[in-house]
């Protein structure tokens, strides 16, 4: 027999489990004109696959205030999404679990940031980093309205060109940016940027992987990193939009080759825009097809992946709802939310 105190505990934690825990793959989208421009985030559960129809959509034209989603990172401090408006100029925190048109928990924008490209949560430093075109800005994380950046780098565009791909490395305190080289002739190179997280003024990297050997493409298009094994994952695409995906160790600087490359035909990834490291399922997430593509996916590699491999996930097709016109931008995997306060799930 039960007691009551443990039946009563028991039922709590099992009502407690089905509300709160959840996870899910999130895909935004940049919008153009004749798109549902209001409807940015396509909320997909944890394992769906396919041609399939998304749960829930985020975004609406009342409350949400989001005209896209070119950027979303999950902050597992707070159990929150940090959505990187560009064309709506501002930053957007919603709860993990948001849905509809609903307003989010704060939004702030700054004239120094204009048009946001990325943006990332400082664990322990109570900060949030944001990435324009040519800065990189770093916010309060209760930032609120229009505000003012606590610091930020000065405009060097010869260092920080056309600045895409935000990556926060806990082990050294740093910041990773992805950029290009212009090459001259209408050519360019990627290069992955790495500055001290409390940069302010003058834009100085401590360190920059870039050169031949590192197979960083014609621009690089968005990192993430996995902090536990000491890898970052650089998104890039050459000329011909063709896309791949690019892994060095987290202290990798120079002309160095990488520890793995996954690329080729059989990948899917063309004109590829976003890249999470979906730490729940060792996956990584990428958002391939972004506006006027001729094919639209959100698919997934196993972390270890290498060479030209199949997805081990492929959503797309007419039921997901997106397709060239918008096309996806970003993708976030968001983990069960659910943790008790002894730290077990």
């Amino acid at each position: 027999m039960i007691r009551p105190l443990l039946r009563t505990a028991l039922v709590l934690t099992t009502a407690l489990a089905a509300a709160t825990a959840n996870a899910d793959v999130l895909a935004g989208k940049y919008c153009e004109a004749g798109c549902d421009r209001f409807r940015s985030v396509s909320i997909f559960g944890d394992a769906m696959n396919g041609n399939t129809e998304p749960l829930s959509l985020l975004g609406g034209p009342t409350h949400s205030g989001l005209l896209d989603a070119s950027a979303m990172v999950y902050d597992p401090g707070e159990k929150t999404v940090l959505v990187a408006d560009f064309f709506g100029q501002k930053i957007h925190v919603f709860p993990a679990d948001a849905r509809g048109d609903v307003a989010p928990l704060r939004a702030f924008s700054s004239p120094q940031m204009g048009q946001p490209r990325n943006v990332v949560r400082v664990a322990g430093q109570d900060e949030y980093i944001a990435l324009s075109s040519n800065f990189v800005l770093a916010f309060a994380r209760t930032a609120t309205g229009s505000t003012a950046p606590l610091r930020m780098t000065s405009f060097a565009p010869m260092v920080i060109n056309n600045a895409s791909g935000l990556a926060y490395l806990p082990g050294s305190d740093e910041i990773a940016v992805g950029d290009y080289e212009d090459l001259g002739g209408g050519l360019a190179r990627g290069e992955v940027l790495v500055f001290p997280r409390a940069i302010n003024g003058a834009p100085l990297p401590s360190r920059r992987i870039g050169g031949a050997q590192t197979q960083l493409g014609s621009y690089v298009n968005a990192l993430a990193v996995d902090a536990a094994r000491g890898e970052l994952f650089v998104l890039v695409t050459d000329a011909d939009s063709r896309s791949r995906i690019v892994v060095f160790p987290v202290g990798a600087d120079g002309d160095v080759a990488p520890l793995r490359v996954i690329g080729g035909d059989q990948t899917q990834m063309v004109n590829a825009a976003g890249l999470d490291y979906y730490a729940f399922r060792d996956e990584l997430l990428v958002a391939s097809g972004t506006f006027n593509s001729a094919t639209t996916h959100v698919l997934g590699f196993a972390r270890g992946a290498s060479g030209n491999v199949a997805p081990s996930r492929d959503i797309s097709g007419p039921d997901t709802g997106v397709g060239g016109a918008s096309g996806w931008a970003s993708v976030v995997g968001v983990p069960l939310a659910l943790v008790y306060a002894d730290g077990f799930e």
